[in-house]
């Protein structure tokens, strides 16, 4: 039986890191699909002819993502 229940716990912590890891990604997909609309829109408020502001709105969510996840991974440590 402690057998069983072991292999049970280290299947719930693989399942918590997939599920931990997988919103992470959406998480990712989120910021940048936001930085991409927010750009596309400045894009068309300005009329500029390349999407400049579309790229550098998905760069800089994109950054600031990556310094909320350094944190976030900062503050559980141990």
């Amino acid at each position: 039986m402690a057998g069983s229940t072991k292999n049970k716990d280290k299947q719930q912590g693989k399942a918590q890191g997939y599920m931990k890891y997988s919103g992470m990604a959406f998480q990712m997909a989120a910021y940048i699909i936001v930085g991409l609309f927010l750009g596309k829109q400045l894009d068309k408020y300005l009329g500029t002819e390349r999407p400049v502001f579309s790229a550098l709105g998905a760069i800089l969510f994109l950054i600031a993502y990556f310094i909320k996840l350094v944190i976030d991974l900062n503050k559980n440590k141990p």
